[in-house]
């Protein structure tokens, strides 16, 4: 009787014990997958020619399930919403007006008074400004981390989620700041294009396009608005 209890409870011991093994094996698997989802993201992203409806399609699909579904899924909901960001900036400054509005084409279509290219102008600040603050939020650790907030994941799941989606303080307080300069580049140079833009419609009577160029009818003027245009060069 008491080598059949023993071997019962060995049984017992080898069958838990092998279960164990098998979550293990299992969790070892979604964790895996869970770094090559993450790792073919990036790929995505640093393609020469982005393919953003591969990018969504990888988005979108859940590979892991119970806690690292989860944890999936909040890393994708984050890259999702700093996607959606980017996307924002880009269609911003890939504008046609942006890109055309300083040349004679515009100046005689919407010329002298630029009601069109000023209020154009003056929207895509302020999409700037908003998509800026929008951006540099989400890259930060704070912003990060509000997507795995109220899960109900253990620490091990949470520490995953910061190793995977954030870098070394350092670095992100670099990359922010590279980026905060790049934003502010380019929201100067729309900023610039507004100047240009009110100098020809204070001074319309100063100026006529000829052919290709804009020819005005003082040095001072041709000065001033080289001096200005220059700015953006």
């Amino acid at each position: 009787m008491k080598k059949a209890i023993i071997g019962v409870i060995i049984a017992i011991v080898l069958v838990a014990v092998v279960g164990i093994g098998i979550l293990v094996v299992k969790d070892l698997k979604q964790e895996d997958t869970l770094r090559q989802e993450m790792l073919e993201f990036e790929n995505l992203t640093r393609a020469e020619n982005i393919d953003f409806d591969k990018i969504d399609q990888k988005i979108r699909e859940i590979k892991t399930t119970g806690d690292y579904g989860v944890l999936e899924k909040a890393m994708k909901d984050y890259l999702a919403d700093v996607v959606n960001a980017t996307v924002s900036i880009a269609d911003v400054l890939n504008d046609e007006r942006i890109v055309n509005a300083l040349t004679p084409e515009n100046y005689v279509e919407d010329g002298p008074d630029f009601v069109q290219t000023k209020q154009f102008l003056e929207e895509a600040k302020e999409k700037m400004e908003q998509y800026k603050t929008e951006v540099l939020k989400l890259l930060s650790n704070e912003g990060a981390m509000s997507y795995i907030e109220n899960k109900n994941l253990d620490d091990y799941y949470i520490d995953l989620y910061k190793e995977i989606a954030l870098s070394e303080d350092t670095a992100i307080e670099e990359d922010n700041a590279e980026l905060e300069a790049s934003l502010d580049e380019a929201m100067s140079v729309i900023d610039t294009e507004s100047q240009v833009i009110n100098f020809l419609a204070e001074n319309k009577s100063g100026w006529e396009i000829q052919g290709e160029n804009i020819v005005f009818n003082s040095e001072e003027l041709q000065n001033q608005y080289d001096e200005l245009v220059s700015q953006i060069q």
